[in-house]
C-alpha cells in the first residue's frame, strides 16, 4: 500500500505526483489542494514555453456539470472566470447540403434548464492558464519531465513510490521529494493505465515496443480531427452565440466553428477515413497518412485542398477561416476512446484521471466535463475515506459506474433514434451531476 492502512489515516500525508499537466492534471491539483489540503508535485513533458502558450489547442465546451465540478474544485471565482474568457453558446446552425447560406437553427436551453448555467466554449490554453493561476505556492511544476517515466517501485520501509524511466532501475527526478500516489492525467495513450490494466509497476525488459503495447487498449474510431483558433470574432452574417455546422452528403466531412471568447473563433473539421478502396485491398485511406505530422505547412494546404474538392459553398466559411489561420496554430488528432475499466492500481500506488482513465467519443463533447468531475470525486474521497485504499476505491466506484451509465444511456437513445422512437435527452441526465449528489450517493 502506498499508505500504511494500519497507522491512522492522515489524507495530509497523501504525497501525489501528477503526470501531466493538462486540463486533467492541473484540475486535480488545484482540487487536492482546495479540498483534501494537500500539494502535489506536476511533471509536464512539454517545454516551459509551451506549457505557458495560451495560444496552443483548440476549444473545450463545457457543461453545468462541468462548471459545476470547476466551482468544486475553485469556488465561484474560478467557475466565473471560465464563463467570462470564453462564449455562452446560445444555438446551434446547421447548414444542410444543398441550401448554402440558409441554415436551420437550434436555439440552445442548457441555461434556462440548469439554473442559469450554460454552455460555453473556452479557449483550451485559457483554460489551461485559469487552472495554472489558481495552484498553490506549495504546489511544483516541472516542465521536461516525466516523459521517460515508465513503472514505479514502492519502497518498503516508507512506503514511498520511486519512479523509474524507460530502459533503467535507477529514479528519476522524484528522488528529492518522494511520492506516494501516482496520479496519471497523461491522457489517452497513458503508460500507467497499460500498467493498471495488467496489474504491473513498470514495462519488462521484453516489452521494449511500449507504443504498440499502449495501442492495444486504445480504440481508434476511424477518424481524424484538426482544429485551431483564429484571432477574430465572426461577421455580422453570423448569428450571436450559436455554433455552426455542416455535414457533407457522404458523412464523411464534418465542418464546425464558433465563438470561443471576445475577439476569437474556434474551427473545427472531423474527415472520416476513405473506405473507396476498400472492396479491392482490404484497408481504408487515411487523411493525411504519409505527412509529416510536424510540416504545419503541408496539413493546412492539405485540409483545404480536401475541403476545396467538395465543390460547394456550404462549407465555404470554415475554408476562410483555416486560410487565416497560422499553420504552427493547427491542432491534429485521431478520434480515440479506452474502454473503461478500473481506475486505480491494486496496490494503491496509482489512479487514473481524464482520458487516462475513461477517453470517450468526441460526439460525447463531455471529455473535458468528466477530467473535472474526475478531479472533484478524487480530492473528495481522499479527504472523507477512512484510508486511501478505500478513498480510491470509491472514487473509481463512483467515476466507472458513471462512465458506463453515460454509454448505456447514449447507445440506448441510438437504437431507438434508428427505430422512430421517442429519445431520451440525455445531456439533462449529465447537466444534473454536482459533488453533493454525488457524494450522498456513495
Amino acid at each position: 500500500m502506498a499508505v500504511d492502512s494500519t497507522e491512522k489515516y492522515d489524507a495530509s500525508l497523501v504525497k501525489p505526483v501528477i503526470l501531466g499537466g493538462g486540463i486533467a492534471g492541473l484540475a486535480t491539483a488545484v482540487a487536492l489542494k482546495n479540498i483534501a489540503g494537500i500539494s502535489p508535485i506536476i511533471l509536464e513533458k512539454s517545454s516551459l514555453s509551451s506549457f505557458q502558450n495560451v495560444q496552443v489547442g483548440g476549444a473545450v465546451q463545457f457543461g453545468p456539470n462541468g462548471l459545476k465540478a470547476l466551482r468544486a474544485i475553485g469556488g465561484e471565482a474560478l467557475m466565473q472566470k471560465c464563463i467570462q474568457s470564453g462564449s455562452i453558446i446560445k444555438g446551434n446552425a446547421m447548414i444542410f447540403p444543398g441550401m448554402p447560406h440558409k441554415p436551420t437553427f437550434f436555439p440552445d436551453t442548457t441555461e434556462e434548464d440548469n439554473d442559469g448555467l450554460p454552455k460555453v466554449l473556452v479557449r483550451w490554453g485559457i483554460v489551461r492558464e485559469l487552472l495554472v493561476q489558481h495552484l498553490s505556492p506549495e504546489t511544483t511544476i516541472l516542465t521536461e519531465a516525466g516523459g521517460d517515466v515508465c513503472g514505479y517501485e514502492a519502497t518498503k520501509i516508507e512506503r514511498n513510490i520511486i519512479l523509474l524511466p524507460k530502459g533503467t532501475n535507477e529514479s528519476t527526478i522524484m528522488d528529492r521529494d518522494p511520492a506516494n500516489l501516482i496520479v496519471s492525467a497523461e491522457g489517452v495513450r497513458s503508460k500507467f493505465r497499460y500498467l493498471v490494466n495488467h496489474n504491473k509497476d513498470r514495462f519488462g525488459e521484453n516489452e521494449e515496443d511500449l507504443t504498440a503495447l499502449i495501442n492495444n487498449d486504445v480504440k481508434d474510431s476511424g477518424r481524424i480531427n484538426l482544429k485551431a483558433i483564429v484571432p477574430r470574432d465572426l461577421d455580422d452574417s453570423f448569428k450571436p452565440g450559436y455554433t455552426y455546422a455542416y455535414f457533407a452528403q457522404n458523412a464523411g466531412v464534418a465542418c464546425f466553428a464558433g465563438p470561443v471568447g471576445a475577439g476569437y473563433t474556434y474551427w473545427a473539421i472531423s474527415i472520416a477515413d476513405s473506405a473507396a478502396d476498400e472492396e479491392e485491398s482490404g484497408e481504408t485511406t487515411k487523411f493525411l497518412s504519409g505527412v509529416d505530422m510536424s510540416d504545419s505547412d503541408t496539413i493546412k494546404s492539405a485540409l483545404l485542398t480536401k475541403l476545396q474538392s467538395l465543390d460547394v459553398d456550404d462549407c465555404q466559411f470554415v475554408i476562410d477561416l483555416i486560410t487565416e489561420s497560422a499553420p504552427d496554430t493547427i491542432y491534429v488528432s485521431r478520434s480515440e476512446e479506452v474502454p473503461i475499466g478500473h481506475s486505480f492500481q491494486k496496490d494503491g500506488n496509482v489512479v487514473l484521471v481524464g482520458d487516462s482513465a475513461h477517453a470517450m467519443p468526441g460526439s460525447y463533447g463531455q471529455n473535458p466535463d468528466f477530467a473535472l468531475e474526475d478531479a472533484a470525486v478524487l480530492a473528495h474521497c481522499i479527504r472523507d475515506s477512512s484510508s486511501l485504499e478505500s478513498a480510491l476505491e470509491s472514487y473509481s466506484e463512483q467515476r466507472v459506474s458513471r462512465c458506463l451509465e453515460m454509454q448505456q444511456r447514449s447507445a440506448d437513445r441510438a437504437k431507438k433514434a434508428m427505430k422512430g422512437e421517442k429519445t431520451e435527452d440525455v445531456s439533462k441526465w449529465i447537466h444534473q451531476w454536482n459533488i453533493t449528489s454525488n457524494e450522498e450517493q456513495k
